[in-house]
């Protein structure tokens, strides 16, 4: 009985002690528990408040979401719409929805956000399992939660840094925005909104620019396998990166598409053969180095710059405004340009590896090595980290992994940087330039051998032009009166009244005696250099300027064998005189520029008939007189060599030393010019035979119109004739080139006019003049012989 009742004491004290403790738990913990949850509420309501009213920042309103202007490349296209290039800040493109493919939408959907099309911007289920399994578990491939609207809103107003409330401040204002960008947008504005600014690396943003890097192609037509690799980039852009990693992109792509197959977008069995297929890559980077025309697309943008602010001021931002830019290049003829380029300078730069050796071109003026090292960015960089010169090129004779350019591309080698300045002193270059000369459009523009690696435009840039000038000399003797048939002695001359000049030929020959058509036709120096004497250096120098160099050019005689620095595009400009019948004709490529919606903010006016030079009986002498150069003279190679058909008129050029070579050639409608060299003029062939304008610059033209040639859709440019002489200009011409004596001294000199052109008369009016004189003495010749006749006739 004592023992019951022990027991059941023990019970009610039990009892007591546990009512006791609910009585706390109910007055104390209950309450606290209550008052820290309400309290967490509050702050969490007063944190929100703060969010929504703007203290970290104020949130974009309505107005302001249903007017995003994000940055859009502006594109560079050719004349027929091929895609040249982008200049941008972001290399972004903006396509609308309806021509964004559906299985991109679909991939994006499934894979991102499988609710998006229930809620309005923030997706609850989503939300509460990051935070039981991401944060509470520490499951990482849970993900973070976001809806698409929040993804967006992400992408266009990107985090900051608010301290220890960085991830909750960023977190909020995106649900809030999230939430407007819903109450503005459909839900399938949303999905365009966000495939034209997720990022995928490689500095691409939106569907339409990734699209055409990794699969050449545009967004509207990506397969359902290649949507999927897409939008699996979007979970981590390099590891998924399809080009540098394309084990894990496939993985994620097929991750893709098994949820694309679970949400219905596709079957099982598509699915499964999909999932056995390649990534199917077809990458294309266009950058500010690669794409079409280069250096062409550098030389747009500066004058694309120059117009939108003359002409709108700071309305327009050449790198964000997504402007449309049309350009006269022709995608196939670049094409051949840039492959006639490569192909010959990659034969070039071995013969003049091998020309030279280990040996140093410069080793007679070591200053130009010495510049090139002091102007290199990593003597630059030493320097400016405090080091001597000493330590300096210590530093710089170390080996050290590089990528250089050699022909034909790049590639990885172990050199110093040392050894790379001299490397790159021993590169050739060139410029080649094509155009309509009629029009004036350029159709394609080679500045260079490498856009990364060179980017000195050498179509604009200023050298040496060599014997390119002299059908100017020419020209400027024939408005003078000089006659295509006037033989002039090959003697080399002293000119006493400027410092005794006396130029030589290249070959060391002064025989005999040249027409002046004929010492065009073989570039022959000495009587250049006597026609510039005969005609006045200032009528030269006059004339060339008309003919459209823009370029200073010294007043002296060697101006007649080319000692003037000028550019390619300058000289191709004084070409189209001849090309053109007497009309100057100024290239340009510039057609027009559109803003994103199609408007028109610039058109080129193209010139209706060009600037009259010459008349049209001169240009079609010196036509006559330049194709002889290319059947007879220093072309000749054009047709032994590259065997082309077409009737082409032109030009070569060695400037002094081998520094420079040029070639100039044209058909009827179709004029190009080639120069190449190395930066240094020091830095060139011992030989004239491998420096002269035919060896090294002549080939490029020559591959590249025997390419033109093979291309049907060109007959424009290669069928056509030059205008056939007139009978008396014929007769001006009807010489030969050589003499070993002078045919001008002959029996019937008493008959010859010798008399100049007055200033008053054309030179038209004077060759009237001179074809009645011709007549009168050709009647004169005749009477003069019947007369002889008749002192030597028996009489009856």
């Amino acid at each position: 009985m004592t023992k019951k009742r022990t027991t059941h004491k023990r019970t009610a004290k039990k009892s007591s002690v546990r009512s006791n403790r609910q009585s706390s738990f109910r007055k104390y913990i209950i309450p606290f528990v209550l008052k820290a949850v309400g309290l967490s509420i509050g702050v969490a309501f007063v944190f929100l408040l703060f969010v929504y009213l703007g203290v970290f920042g104020r949130l974009p309103s309505k107005d302001d979401l249903s007017q995003i202007n994000n940055d859009i490349a502006s594109e560079v296209y050719t004349e027929d719409g091929v895609l040249m290039g982008k200049y941008y800040y972001q290399n972004r493109m903006s396509i609308e929805n309806k021509v964004i493919s559906q299985h991109a939408k679909n991939a994006l959907v499934a894979t991102e956000d499988k609710r998006f099309f229930q809620h309005k911007g923030l997706d609850l289920l989503s939300l509460g399992r990051v935070v039981v399994k991401t944060i509470l578990f520490r499951d990482k491939a849970q993900g973070g939660g976001s809806t698409i609207s929040q993804q967006l809103a992400k992408n266009l107003y990107p985090r900051k840094q608010y301290g220890p409330f960085t991830m909750l401040v960023n977190k909020s204002r995106e649900i809030f925005v999230a939430s407007r960008i819903e109450e503005v947008y459909s839900k399938e504005e949303i999905l365009s909104l966000y495939l034209n600014t997720v990022p995928f690396g490689e500095d691409v943003y939106g569907i339409e620019a990734a699209s055409l890097r990794f699969f050449s192609k545009h967004s509207s037509d990506l397969e359902a396998k290649e949507a999927a690799v897409l939008v699996g980039m979007l979970a981590a852009n390099t590891a998924y990166n399809p080009r540098l990693n394309p084990k894990r992109s496939t993985k994620r792509r097929n991750i893709v598409l098994d949820r694309m197959t679970e949400f219905g977008f596709l079957n099982e069995k598509e699915s499964a053969e999909l999932k056995q297929s390649d990534l199917g890559l077809a990458y294309h980077k266009i950058d500010h180095n690669t794409g079409i025309a280069p250096y062409f697309r550098e030389m747009i943008r500066k004058e694309a710059l120059r117009i939108l602010e003359d002409e709108y001021g700071e309305h327009y931002d050449l790198y964000k405004d997504g402007l449309k830019i049309y350009t006269t290049i022709d995608p196939t003829l670049q094409e051949y340009a840039e492959e006639a380029v490569q192909q010959h300078m990659a034969v070039l730069q071995r013969e003049f590896k091998n020309h030279w050796k280990n040996r140093d071109p410069w080793k007679m003026q070591p200053s130009v090595f010495s510049q090139a090292l002091h102007a290199s960015q990593r003597y630059k960089s030493l320097k400016a980290a405090g080091k001597t010169e000493d330590e300096i090129l210590a530093k710089m004779k170390e080996l050290t992994r590089m990528r250089i350019f050699a022909y034909p591309e790049e590639k990885d080698v172990n050199l110093s940087p040392l050894d790379s300045v001299k490397h790159y002193l021993k590169i050739l270059n060139t410029g080649f330039m094509v155009m309509d000369p009629h029009s004036g459009k350029v159709l394609s523009w080679v500045g260079g051998v490498n856009h990364k690696y060179f980017q000195y435009d050498h179509v604009t840039s200023r050298r040496q032009v060599g014997s390119t000038f002299k059908p100017i000399v020419y020209t400027a003797a024939l408005l003078d009166g000089m006659k295509p048939c006037e033989y002039i002695s090959n003697e080399r001359r002293v000119y006493e009244d400027y410092d005794n000049w006396s130029p030589t030929n290249s070959d060391g020959m002064h025989l005999g005696y040249y027409s002046m058509k004929g010492g065009l036709t073989h570039s022959v120096n000495t009587i250049t250099a006597e026609v510039m004497m005969r005609t006045g250096v200032d009528k030269v120098l006059n004339l060339a300027e008309r003919m459209g160099v823009q370029s200073k050019l010294p007043a002296v005689p060697s101006l007649s064998l080319g000692a003037g620095e000028i550019s390619l595009q300058e000289m191709l400009t004084v070409y189209t005189c001849f090309a053109n019948r007497g009309s100057k004709v100024v290239p340009f490529g510039l057609l027009r520029i559109e803003d994103k919606t199609g408007k028109v903010l610039y058109e080129h006016t193209p010139a209706v008939k060009g600037f009259p030079v010459l008349d049209s009986q001169t240009a079609d002498l010196m036509n006559y007189m330049l194709r002889g150069v290319v059947e007879n003279g220093t072309g000749r190679g054009l047709k032994t060599t590259y065997g082309l058909n077409s009737q082409i008129a032109g030009k070569t050029g060695t400037t002094q030393d081998n520094a420079d070579g040029w070639f100039i050639g044209y058909t009827p409608n179709l004029l190009a010019g080639a120069w190449v060299g190395a930066e240094s003029p020091v830095v060139h062939f011992r030989s004239t035979a491998l420096g002269q304008g035919a060896h090294m610059a002549l080939p490029i033209y020559g591959l590249f119109m025997k390419k033109v040639e093979r291309n049907p859709a060109y007959d424009k440019y290669t069928n056509r004739r030059f205008p056939t002489l007139e009978s008396d200009l014929l007769a001006m011409v009807d010489c030969a080139d050589y003499s070993e004596n002078d045919p001008d001294r002959s029996f019937f000199d008493i008959f010859r006019s010798g008399k100049e052109r007055p200033d008053s008369l054309s030179l038209k009016d004077w060759r009237g003049i001179q074809k009645e004189e011709r007549e009168q003495r050709k009647d004169q010749r005749k009477g003069l012989l019947n007369r002889m006749k008749d002192l030597f006739r028996k009489k009856d």
